[in-house]
């Protein structure tokens, strides 16, 4: 059967919309013009441009007619996921986080995941690009320095975004982060009621990442808290270790904690700001001998499934939620992307401490000082 004319009209300026030869803001042909060049009714002709608008390509007013919608507001059915990487070997982007975005997705929205690859430029143009091609973005970011400021201007466009696990230095957007102040208050608690007063922080030297930062700066705090020292406790690792040369990152760290653990007055936990850190940690420790938990006390955070830690058993685990990051981002995108705009906010998804308890003996070295 026979499309009727006026929707053969409107696929025809639909399809030089999609390819550029209007862009957005320019004017179409008029209903009295387009009715002429396509030898039909004015009626027909404008019943087309009604098409048109119902599909939210145009937008029809009085003074300028009709002209191309901005991009921003022609529906997709997209919404891009962009992460700082895809690492494999560590399984992420973690499951439980991609199966609450996608839950929250329905059947209006298809996911688009891209990799960064630890590039904060790469980061920035898929900003830029997803912007054009999706109604949404979902961004882990790299890098706190740059970042911020694309994302700022991506959102003076009104491009629905939202942000996960850390904010980019200046970013003003809704953003999801687990709660690291309060994990790391718990942990640390826990530590200094069992008796530890040196407590030493490995963590890579990220001054950009917000959760990072706000991992570092709670220990600082606390420790000060209780009028415990932190000078020579504290080791920066050097983020590139993270990607590249892990053999020399093990040693690195090894050799860290020896010099603690076998100094005058040693170290009797450490507290790590991630996975690797942790499986650093308690390798290093096995390789020196170290008894776990009676020499040494590990708490690490958990990102990753806990197996990756080999003996997670070993270690206190500050395990992060990503179903509930990846829901509630879903959640407050969507709510850009239908028009419900409201004041950004950071919206902070409670992690769990997981205490191994039972495994220390009596004769623990923790209540040295």
């Amino acid at each position: 059967m026979q499309s009727p004319r006026w929707r053969e009209i409107a696929d025809d300026l639909s399809f030089e919309i999609s390819t550029g030869k209007y862009g957005p803001g320019d004017q179409l042909p008029s209903a009295a013009a387009l009715a002429e060049a396509t030898s039909v009714s004015r009626l027909t002709a404008n019943r087309a441009l009604e098409e048109l608008q119902r599909q939210g390509a145009v937008v029809r007013d009085g003074r300028r007619g009709t002209v191309v919608a901005p991009r921003a507001k022609r529906r997709t059915g997209r919404i891009a996921l962009i992460v700082d990487q895809i690492d494999h070997i560590q399984n992420f982007p973690r499951p439980e986080l991609l199966a609450g975005i996608h839950d929250g997705l329905g059947d209006e929205f298809n996911l688009l995941l891209c990799d960064a690859k630890a590039d904060p430029k790469r980061e920035i143009d898929l900003l830029n690009q997803m912007a054009d091609e999706c109604d949404g973005i979902l961004c882990w970011s790299t890098d706190g320095s740059r970042a911020g400021e694309a994302m700022n201007r991506l959102r003076a466009k009104g491009i629905p975004l939202v942000l996960l696990d850390r904010i980019p230095d200046g970013a003003l957007a809704d953003a999801v982060v687990p709660d690291s102040v309060n994990a790391t208050r718990e942990a640390l608690e826990y530590l200094i009621a069992e008796g530890h007063t040196r407590i030493a922080l490995f963590t890579f030297d990220k001054p950009d990442v917000s959760t990072v930062v706000e991992r570092c700066s709670t220990y600082e705090a606390i420790m000060a808290e209780h009028g415990l020292e932190t000078n020579g406790l504290v080791r920066k690792f050097a983020p590139s270790l993270e990607v590249s040369d892990r053999a020399y990152f093990d040693q690195a760290v090894s050799d860290a904690l020896f010099a603690m653990a076998r100094s005058e007055n040693p170290v009797t936990a450490v507290l790590c700001i991630q996975d690797l850190i942790g499986y650093a940690v308690l390798a290093g420790a096995e390789n020196l001998g170290l008894e776990i938990p009676n020499q040494l006390e590990v708490v690490t955070f958990n990102d990753w499934p806990p197996i990756w830690l080999r003996r997670p058993w070993q270690a206190h685990r500050i395990t992060i939620l990503p179903e509930q990051m990846g829901s509630k981002a879903i959640e407050l995108l969507r709510a850009q992307i239908d028009g419900q705009s409201t004041e950004h906010g950071t919206y902070r998804i409670p992690a769990k401490f997981v205490a191994v308890d039972g495994l220390f003996s009596s004769d623990s070295i923790r209540t040295q000082s």
